[in-house]
C-alpha cells in the first residue's frame, strides 16, 4: 500500500504546479490524481492533516516498510527504491514459504494464492502449483481473487508445455477481464503480468497489444512507449 502524507516538494522543482493541500479533502483529491496519472495499482491510504503516520514511522519523505505475514515490521528502507525493496520482499517471502505452520486444509483461495506467490518468490514453482491444486478445493472466491489466482498459475507454469501455458493464460485473461472490467489500471497490470508470463508464446503479442489498447489517455508517454515496444514483433524490438 501507499500512504499519502504532506507533499515534500510541493511548488518546487518538477512539482511546481502541485499545491500543498490545506485540507483533508484536497489531500484526497491529490491522492486520486497520483493514482490515476501514475497508474498506481496499490491501495492508497490518505493520512490526516497531522501526518500521524509520518510521526509514528519516519520523518523521511519516501521511506518503505516491509510488513511480514504476522504483521511485524520485517525491514525499513530509507527510500522506496525498487531494487532494495524487491530484495527485502524476496527475503521475507522466502522465509514465509518455509514456515511449517502453514496448512492447506481449510485455506481460502486468497490464502492459497498468497502462499503460492511466496513459493514462487522462493523459486519453488512446482510447490506453488501443488498448493493451488491441493485438496480439498477451496470455497468460492470473489472474481478478483479468482483472477489473481489464475494469473499466479500462469507464473508457476512458465516451464511447462506450450499448449498448457497458453490455455492457462487464456483462462486467466478472461478472468481478469471479468474481474476488473471497470478498473482499467488494474486490468492493465494484470495483462502486463500475463504477457510477461507468456514469454515467447504467440499469445504474448496479443496481450501486449491489449494492454496498449487499454491504456488511459492521460497515461505517461514513457508507459505508452514501453508497451508499444513490447507489442511489436520480437525481431523489431
Amino acid at each position: 500500500m501507499v500512504v499519502e502524507q504532506k507533499e515534500p516538494h510541493a511548488g518546487r522543482m518538477a512539482f511546481a504546479e502541485v499545491e500543498q493541500p490545506t485540507s483533508f479533502a484536497a489531500r484526497c483529491t491529490l491522492a486520486r490524481r497520483i493514482r490515476d496519472e501514475l497508474e498506481v495499482p496499490l491501495p492508497i491510504y490518505v493520512d490526516g492533516m497531522d501526518d500521524a503516520s509520518r510521526a509514528l514511522f519516519s520523518d523521511l519523505p519516501s521511506p518503505a516498510f516491509v510488513i511480514d505475514r504476522a504483521g511485524r515490521i520485517a525491514d525499513k528502507l530509507p527510500w522506496a527504491d525498487a531494487e532494495p525493496l524487491a530484495a527485502s520482499l524476496k527475503t521475507v517471502l522466502a522465509r514465509d514459504a518455509a514456515d511449517p505452520a502453514l496448512k492447506v486444509s481449510g485455506a481460502t483461495l486468497e490464502h492459497r494464492d498468497a502462499h503460492a506467490r511466496r513459493l514462487l518468490a522462493a523459486g519453488k514453482a512446482t510447490d506453488a502449483l501443488a498448493w493451488l491444486d491441493a485438496k480439498p478445493e477451496p470455497t468460492a472466491a470473489s472474481a478478483a481473487v479468482t483472477a489473481r489466482a489464475a494469473t499466479t498459475r500462469t507464473l508457476a507454469q512458465r516451464d511447462g508445455k506450450a499448449e498448457e501455458r497458453t490455455a492457462a493464460i487464456d483462462a486467466a485473461q478472461q478472468a481478469a477481464a471479468a474481474a476488473w472490467s471497470t478498473d482499467p489500471a488494474r486490468l492493465l497490470a494484470a495483462r502486463v503480468e500475463l504477457a510477461e508470463a507468456a514469454g515467447d508464446l504467440p499469445i504474448a503479442a496479443t496481450l501486449w497489444r491489449a494492454a496498449l489498447a487499454g491504456l488511459q489517455a492521460q497515461a505517461p508517454e514513457l508507459t505508452r512507449e514501453w508497451l508499444r515496444k513490447r507489442a511489436e514483433p520480437t525481431g523489431q524490438r
